[in-house]
């Protein structure tokens, strides 16, 4: 029975085990604990997109190796602590403006399936496997003493029936799939897009907008649903320099970091604007990541 949970998994690359960062990792002393701690920091951080914190109603309070040490049993105080200076060396962590520690692209290294869609896969599986069957024992399961008009026309409603059940499933899990009553509110994707574009010129273009980062944009619509409002957070980012690379990291913001929850609020919030606090981003974190995990 579908429950409306979710499971996450880590995707990993073949050339996990035989990256640059991870044989180096795996060269230390405790270089086993620091690959095996860095992954379960992605599962333990899934629903804080990546930041090593816990939501305590409107406050994200940050961790310390005492709680890490505590959710992740086996390692001690120690190693962690240098875990987490080695990740930062490495870009794979770092400090945002509000001192919380990052994992950096993270959504990138975790995937998602609810328990829903697994079952609807798991049907179109089987149904796929029950017609294989049917062809196999019995030549098509119809007797064969039944005329050629007869035996065409099961046939073929056999397989509009496979057909249908396939497609009726397909339209189910990407109801599924879809941020709930997002069609229901009528987001304007191709308007914020439009919106991006004439404002935010100093940015990557988008060639599309689908998958997580059309979900990204109707979460944020179903937060706030106005134009204006996207509006104002293009101009606040065309407006920063930090944003745009003018950082000790080089680093740039794009559109996807900006439909962040967070993100979208710092914003607005102009936490970014020229001359306030600067987060200290660093950059080259998913170049090192490369040959490690698969994108999303």
């Amino acid at each position: 029975m579908a429950t409306g949970k979710k499971y996450f998994w880590i995707k990993l690359k073949e050339s996990f085990m035989t990256s640059d960062t991870v044989d180096y990792l795996m060269s230390q002393p405790e270089g086993a604990n620091y690959v095996v701690l860095y992954q379960m920091l992605c599962l333990k951080t899934i629903n804080t997109d990546g930041k090593l914190g816990r939501q305590i109603g409107e406050v994200l309070i940050p961790y310390d190796i005492e709680k890490i040490q505590r959710d992740c049993k086996w390692f001690s105080a120690d190693t962690i602590r240098v875990a987490l200076n080695l990740y930062k060396s490495f870009g794979l962590i770092y400090e945002d403006v509000d001192g919380l520690l990052v994992l950096a692209e993270h959504e990138s290294l975790v995937g998602s399936e609810t328990d829903w869609a697994e079952k609807r896969r798991r049907q179109r599986m089987n149904t796929g496997k029950n017609a294989q069957l049917s062809e196999g024992e019995g030549g098509d399961n119809v007797p064969p003493n039944v005329p050629t008009e007869i035996r065409d026309k099961r046939l073929d409603n056999r397989d509009k029936d496979i057909r249908d059940i396939e497609n009726r499933d397909i339209e189910e899990e990407s109801i599924e799939d879809t941020p709930p009553q997002a069609e229901a509110e009528h987001c304007p994707f191709v308007k914020i897009k439009d919106l991006y574009h004439q404002i935010c010129i100093s940015y990557p273009k988008l060639r599309s907008i689908d998958g997580n980062r059309k979900k990204a944009i109707a979460a944020r619509w179903r937060t706030y649903k106005s134009l204006e409002v996207f509006e104002e957070l293009f101009t606040i980012a065309e407006s920063s320099d930090f944003l745009k690379g003018n950082n000790q990291n080089n680093w740039s913001a794009d559109f996807d970091w900006m439909m962040k929850p967070t993100n979208f609020s710092k914003i607005l919030e102009h936490k970014y604007d020229n001359g306030s606090n600067k987060p200290n981003k660093p950059t080259g974190a998913f170049g090192i990541l490369q040959g490690m995990y698969e994108e999303a």
